[in-house]
């Protein structure tokens, strides 16, 4: 599998995007679950977003983005990555046994 960044700028947000707010944090929460997406970040004022994506390919990216709720509000960019570390990935789970 690939990692991938998508990034977008975030349009102001008008009434029928923000009543998708909600589906759209239901719909990351399931994404994170499901080991898809690996990190979700938008910037304090609202105007940018990123995320992390496992996938097999761009195509399945682009799928994956297609499903979004705010997706008709935003203009991603997809970037493959080289390599992808994070803080999380070093520190090992923790066993309750």
């Amino acid at each position: 599998m690939a990692i991938y960044i998508v990034e977008s700028p975030i349009p102001v947000m008008g009434v029928q995007m923000a009543k998708l707010i909600p589906k759209q944090r239901d719909f990351i929460e399931d994404m994170f679950q499901k080991g898809f997406l690996l990190m979700y970040a938008v910037t304090e004022n609202l105007d940018k977003w990123w995320c992390s994506v496992e996938a097999e390919n761009e195509e399945q990216v682009w799928d994956f983005l297609s499903q979004m709720p705010i997706i008709e509000f935003l203009t991603p960019t997809v970037h493959s990555l080289m390599f992808y570390n994070s803080a999380d990935q070093m520190i090992p789970p923790i066993s309750l046994n």
